[in-house]
């Protein structure tokens, strides 16, 4: 398995700003500003592609500063040689980690970016003026909303825009910065350019005619109804996917999709398949009538190969209107990251790819990796289409963007052929790649395979594009990942990249599905045929072993080598032009992996040399401790709980004071000083057996002054306990204009200069039988107001009750206070000893020039 890549990053600046994976999609030959209206002077434009396109500069120019962006930011993990060591074992059968896959809560706990982490980058961004700034659930992704100004201003690029393959384009002209307390913490920056976006991998061949349908002539190469593909393939007495979620990813709107689906299931005779639609993002949805050809050819295919499955869940990425313009590779990435937080679908269908260099130069390799390397944890497999454009997936028509571009219409050679690349994500060695096979078939009985290519064709002569691309199986060799142990372990010491593609099923044209669009069947092909092909195949065998198998490719290539019983080897063929490209023989190779599977062999070869076993069956037996240490009414808890043959899935604690907490190791504040009994319970995750352990812990107030209020200068880097605005919490480092008064983290409230509300606050217990309680903290007050008799923008400091009911406004500052530096606050709560307040600052600003209210060191003493 792989988590790291190599990668040029984190270079420093002289104002320390660092650079990310994110690299300029475009560049220039003489350095523009950014206020030019256009790149006419100084030379041409160069895009950050194979073969270094040119585009007319006449056409490029700054992106309109208020154009909508939405961005994602991909983080690094934490633990990467130990998930590296992880990813390994629990795929081995000698290993005692075998099938004991991670929850996402313990693949959080253990891999994940801290919460003070990510709190990090939501503050750059809401500080640089971005809105809806969210987190994924595994803290993997950082998503927001802004526009092309704040783009520029926060990553410190130039977004331009201008014509290239047909389409309007976006793209950054500068490698992306960040702050530098952000470099070890941001790797890439997604949804920059439009240029390089995954595209879908089917290829139709038009409307079948009604006698067709579902006739296969004997001992010939014909389509095939996605029903015919488990005899072909041989599926014996394997079960169905009944028991098995599938998971397909996509984008736009699926009703049709789903429409189409009842319509092949009544008329294949199948039951109606639960479907479950997944929207992974905020923009605007809408059907994509070339998308549709390809989700109808994933949920079509898969149902009919698995024999129906428990649901199919379709994640959805947005799309804006029927031509995806709003498209980008922050959203395909944030849906797969959505796919695997959820844990649900156990084998997940991608029929997309891109050109792997531009996604290792976008950073949206290395972003997929991550969440690929997540589900392997977690025990789910990503089956990805490994192209259609043979090993000319880098080549782009000059016209259309397609790939595989090849000739002109004269017919005369453009490219070299003699350079390769593969497609992301099936170059990832956290996935299974699949390649595609044209299929000979006697009735229904599988009678044979060779490499499909089908040689050269147009891109659109419907359109008028008669350049000529290469339709033919994608594999070959990665430039970027390295070769997983496993597989060099198989092909031999001399592999040192990740080879493509693993497996291969039916993807020729002339042999594909008949597939259901609007009604309509058409004949269907591509990897995007061959994907879904394995995932009902998947699905039916992970049915069959209670969904605890787990990316299969580990304990294929320590296999297949020696007992290739399950496997259609393919011998004949290959996926270049004229003489290029990768040739099949015999055993492994770069156009088919290992050949197609036998399902009903590869069901009994499974469990005969992997199956079963691990925590992923059983589970195991938990036996929870822990340890605590006090300091005066806070008693912060350490846990150390073991699970034998298995991993805990959750904690729960009770205090002994009506308190209670799920975290692994938390801390509490008692009200009064006293004994109470605490008791932990954990769980198997597999198994669901509990332990718990209970101890007496004894907190005291005593005479000695005390301090209660949690974090009260910011310095954990979390908001955690206080609840803040979006965007209030600041460092040093990470907001410019206003500083901290002690250490290196601050709140800000306010000063935006419009009307804008920021509120900072914390629950607290004041303890009974204190005599005195004392809050103080240190305010600074920063204005651009000038008037010295009006309060145009103020920040009011209360206490609330259990209920939110202000009990007291102890007071209310304003633009009329401002200063050059902090000043110290002090009031009596003795009042309010015994009772559970909340300590509130609220500020307001009204629509123009602002007030910055900067809040540090806020301390509440009991006594």
């Amino acid at each position: 398995m792989s988590v790291a890549m190599a990668g040029s990053l984190h270079a420093t600046t002289n104002d320390g700003w660092v650079g990310v994976r994110t690299q300029a999609a475009m560049t220039h030959a003489v350095a523009p500003t950014p206020a030019a209206t256009t790149a006419a002077a100084g030379g041409s434009w160069t895009l950050s592609m194979h073969g270094s396109p040119k585009v007319d500069a006449a056409t490029v120019s700054p992106l309109e500063a208020s154009k909508p962006m939405h961005v994602a930011l991909s983080l690094n993990l934490r633990n990467v040689n130990e998930l590296e060591t992880f990813l390994h074992a629990v795929n081995d059968p000698a290993s005692a980690q075998f099938h004991r896959f991670l929850t996402p809560a313990q693949f959080k706990a253990r891999y994940a970016p801290t919460d003070a982490q990510v709190q990090q980058v939501m503050a750059h961004l809401s500080q640089s003026g971005f809105s809806n700034v969210r987190v994924s659930p595994n803290n993997m992704l950082v998503e927001a909303d802004g526009n092309a100004n704040t783009v520029n201003a926060a990553f410190r690029t130039t977004m331009r825009t201008f014509k290239y393959g047909g389409k309007q384009r976006i793209a950054n002209d500068s490698a992306v910065q960040v702050p530098g307390a952000l470099g070890g913490i941001v790797d890439s920056v997604l949804g920059l350019q439009n240029l390089n976006v995954p595209h879908t991998m089917h290829h139709i061949k038009g409307p079948v005619s009604a006698n067709h349908v579902g006739i296969q002539a004997t001992g010939t190469q014909t389509s095939h109804s996605p029903k015919d593909f488990p005899a072909i393939y041989d599926v014996g007495s394997t079960p169905t996917a009944s028991n098995t979620k599938v998971g397909i990813i996509t984008w736009g709107d699926l009703t049709q999709t789903i429409t189409d689906l009842k319509t092949f299931t009544t008329n294949a005779g199948m039951s109606t398949v639960n479907t479950q639609v997944v929207k992974t993002g905020t923009s605007a949805y809408a059907d994509d009538p070339n998308g549709d050809g390809e989700w109808n050819l994933d949920s079509q295919t898969i149902t009919g190969t698995s024999g129906g499955v428990n649901t199919l869940i379709f994640y959805t990425a947005p799309n804006c209107d029927a031509n995806d313009s709003c498209l980008t590779d922050a959203a395909i990435t944030a849906a797969y990251n959505r796919a695997v937080t959820d844990n649900v679908a156990k084998v997940i269908n991608v029929s997309l790819g891109e050109d792997e260099s531009a996604a290792n130069s976008s950073g949206t390799q290395a972003a997929d990796d991550k969440i690929f390397a997540q589900a392997v944890a977690q025990g789910q497999t990503f089956s990805i289409a490994s192209g259609d454009a043979g090993v000319y997936q880098w080549s782009s028509d000059p016209t259309e963007g397609a790939p595989g571009y090849v000739t002109n219409s004269a017919g005369t050679v453009e490219i070299s052929l003699s350079h390769y690349s593969v497609s992301e994500p099936a170059s990832s060695p956290n996935v299974v790649a699949v390649g595609g096979t044209t299929l000979s078939t006697s009735g229904t009985t599988w009678a044979g395979e060779t490499v499909w290519n089908e040689g050269l064709a147009a891109v659109d002569s419907t359109n008028g594009d008669n350049n000529k691309r290469l339709w033919a199986t994608g594999g070959g060799v990665s430039l970027f990942e390295s070769a997983p142990a496993w597989q060099t372990t198989a092909l031999g010491s001399s592999v040192t990249m990740r080879q493509v593609p693993d497996l291969a099923f039916d993807a020729a044209q002339s042999t594909g599905a008949n597939i259901y669009i609007q009604g309509t069947a058409y004949q269907i092909g591509g990897t995007s045929l061959a994907s879904p092909i394995f995932v009902g195949i998947w699905a039916r065998i992970l049915s069959a072993n209670n969904n605890t198998l787990g990316l299969p490719t580990q304990n294929m290539y320590a296999h297949f080598p020696t007992d290739a019983s399950p496997l259609h080897d393919v011998t004949s063929g290959n996926n270049g032009y004229n003489g290029y490209g990768y040739a099949a023989k015999a055993g492994y190779d770069n156009s088919t992996g290992w050949g197609s599977l036998d399902i009903a062999k590869f069901n009994s070869y499974v469990t005969q040399y992997w199956g079963g076993g691990g925590g992923g069956t059983t589970g195991g037996t938990p036996t929870a401790n822990f340890s605590f240490v006090t300091s005066g009414l806070t008693a912060t808890f350490t846990d150390s709980s073991t699970d034998s043959g298995g991993s805990i899935s959750s904690y729960a604690w009770t205090f002994g004071d009506g308190g209670t907490s799920t975290s692994a190791s938390p801390s509490h504040t008692y009200a009064a000083a006293g004994t109470y009994n605490v008791t932990e319970t954990v769980t198997d995750g597999t198994s669901a057996k509990t332990s718990s352990k209970t101890s007496s812990v004894t907190v005291s107030g005593g005479s000695t002054p005390s301090q209660i209020i949690v974090n009260p200068g910011f310095e954990t880097g979390a908001a955690t306990p206080w609840s803040m605005s979006s965007g209030t919490l600041c460092s040093n480092s990470t907001c410019s204009g206003e500083t901290a008064h002690g250490g290196t983290w601050f709140a800000w409230l306010d000063g935006y200069g419009s009307t804008h509300t920021d509120t900072v606050s914390q629950k607290v217990a004041i303890p009974s039988g204190k005599t005195s309680a004392k809050l103080t903290f240190y305010l600074h007050v920063d204005t651009a107001e000038t008037s010295t008799t009006t309060a145009y923008d103020k920040l009011s400091v209360q206490v609330l009750n259990s209920s939110g009911t202000v009990l007291k406004t102890l007071a209310t500052y304003s633009n009329l206070n401002a200063a050059s530096g902090y000043s110290q606050a002090s009031f009596d709560l003795s009042a309010y000893i015994g009772q559970t307040v909340t300590l509130k600052f609220t500020g307001s600003e009204d629509s123009s020039l602002q007030t910055s209210f900067v809040l540090d060191d806020v301390n509440l003493t009991v006594q």
